[in-house]
């Protein structure tokens, strides 16, 4: 019953229109930073036919010019600040719709609670991974039909935006290409997550455009809050925020392992609690 059910969820999931219209928003926003990327790359080609030689040809390559690469372009800004809310819109509301057109209690009475709590959750997980990531990698190919996959060189770290302190960062110097699946992965995880939290406030809000907005909203209020922990100019702090360390490359301070698993263990914890024990005991008849 549970693979039918999920079935039937993933299904709703990505047949919905306001899935595809999430894949095409994010990739016509990923497209302003293919577009500058395109023009700064032949530029440089332009240079390099002027002066017979450009010694700083080596320097532009696909994975720091991809939208995950970069950090200075406007795509790159949007994208990465939109991203939760691109996470929660293809399927985050769904559970408020059906609760209030009575689908819950039909499936509930089918199913069981614990079969249709959970297809919904997973179907929620999938649907925002997906249309977040799909985005990012549709950036990835269209930029490499372009731009090199030249290996990039720890020379130009500044440029890169990888340092030696960086996360994976020997693994972006010698597997770049490994290195973005691998980040690809992790946005995928964290936006599932996200938008499973649009699924769990479906428990406590009755309207589900607030559903939607209220993830954007919490980690919003979680970034801005890093001015109250970051207060010492001589410690080397961790990045905490989501929307910066969802991002391949250092928009602030470097990533680490045991933040982005520590926070994406709470998320886990607390979205699966509200969603497959504290909704699950609420009567929904």
């Amino acid at each position: 019953m549970l693979k039918r059910m999920t079935g039937i969820e993933l299904h709703k999931a990505l047949k919905n229109k306001l899935f595809y219209i999430t894949i095409l928003l994010g990739c016509s926003i990923t497209m302003l930073s293919f577009v500058n990327s395109i023009a700064i790359y032949q530029n440089e080609l332009l240079m390099q036919e002027r002066s017979a030689g450009n010694p700083m040809q080596a320097l532009l390559n696909v994975f720091n010019n991809w939208i995950g690469g970069e950090t200075f372009s406007l795509g790159s800004s949007i994208y990465f600040f939109v991203l939760p809310l691109l996470a929660a819109i293809p399927y985050g509301w769904s559970y408020c719709e059906e609760k209030q057109c009575g689908y819950v209690r039909m499936a509930a009475a089918r199913g069981g609670k614990t079969c249709y709590y959970l297809s919904k959750y997973i179907a929620v997980f999938l649907s925002g991974g997906l249309g977040a990531v799909i985005p990012l990698l549709f950036n990835f190919l269209l930029t490499s039909l372009f731009i090199p996959a030249t290996l990039p060189t720890p020379v130009y770290c500044t440029s890169n935006g990888v340092f030696f302190s960086s996360l994976m960062s020997s693994l972006y110097y010698t597997v770049p290409v490994l290195y973005v699946l691998l980040y690809l992965c992790i946005d995928f995880v964290f936006c599932g997550l996200i938008a499973c939290i649009s699924y769990c406030a479906a428990s406590l809000v009755r309207h589900r455009s607030v559903t939607v907005i209220l993830p954007m909203l919490l980690l919003l209020s979680f970034h801005y809050s890093r001015q109250f922990i970051y207060t010492s100019s001589t410690i080397r702090y961790k990045e905490i925020s989501p929307m910066y360390f969802l991002r391949p490359v250092a928009a602030a301070y470097t990533a680490s392992w045991a933040v982005i698993l520590a926070e994406a263990a709470v998320l886990f914890t607390a979205t699966m609690v509200v969603s497959m024990v504290w909704e699950r005991k609420h009567e929904i008849y």
